[in-house]
């Protein structure tokens, strides 16, 4: 069988730029993915995409990843934080471990401003 995972983040270029598109076929493999493997028995949530300050918008790469792992042998949470400007297989630039676990699948949005607001995405 096949032990690719199932799913993950992905940069896809939309915009008819300069970089060529490439389209797979059902059941093709592209062997040319970047990848970062966080562990056994870790369980990964929802990343989310945070622009780094001042960062120019139209650089997809001017921005961090934010993850929350979840290792199931310590029952334990992690943040791990990716420089989307390195490949993600050089691994995060930061892990903050937690105190405690949180629930999978918790949601959260990103806002530049310190002051908290309501956010109609979270």
């Amino acid at each position: 069988g096949d032990s690719s995972a199932p799913m993950g983040y992905a940069r896809l270029r939309l915009d008819g730029s300069a970089t060529p598109q490439t389209h797979l076929k059902p059941g093709e493999k592209n062997e040319e993915v970047d990848v970062y493997w966080i562990g056994s028995r870790r369980f990964a949530g929802e990343p989310l995409v945070v622009p780094k300050k001042n960062c120019n918008l139209d650089r997809e790469e001017d921005a961090y990843l934010l993850g929350l792992v979840y290792d199931a042998v310590k029952d334990r949470s992690a943040l791990m934080i990716f420089d989307l400007e390195n490949e993600l297989k050089a691994g995060p630039v930061a892990t903050i471990w937690l105190k405690s676990a949180l629930p999978h699948g918790l949601h959260g949005c990103f806002s530049p401003d310190s002051f908290v607001r309501t956010s109609c995405f979270c």
